[in-house]
């Protein structure tokens, strides 16, 4: 971990001192490159301190930095452990009527 001219802690406030980041808006970074300039346990410690929530899909974070319930469309969510560190992810499904309809 590290091959970045900034300590962990700086990569990290960097991340989220960005504008779509303070704006509470959703950033997107490699996987690749969150486990080696800040390490994942860091980075899911800071997500959780702020309250954000992260998905991963094909090597890429999708980094929710706001506190909105994540909805998802499509089909069933399928997670899959990988390693012994995951991200928490929070899925707030659409709410359905008596008839079964979303609303």
């Amino acid at each position: 971990m590290q091959n970045s001219p900034l300590s962990p802690e700086q990569w990290i406030a960097d991340l989220f001192s960005s504008k779509a980041a303070r704006q509470g808006a959703v950033i997107r970074r490699k996987l690749r490159d969150v486990e080696r300039y800040a390490g994942l346990s860091r980075f899911a410690a800071e997500l959780d301190r702020r309250g954000y929530r992260a998905v991963e899909n094909a090597g890429q974070l999708v980094i929710f930095c706001n506190r909105e319930p994540i909805r998802k469309f499509g089909k069933p969510l399928s997670l899959k452990e990988s390693g012994t560190e995951t991200l928490k992810v929070s899925v707030s499904l659409p709410h359905r009527t008596s008839a079964g309809t979303a609303l």
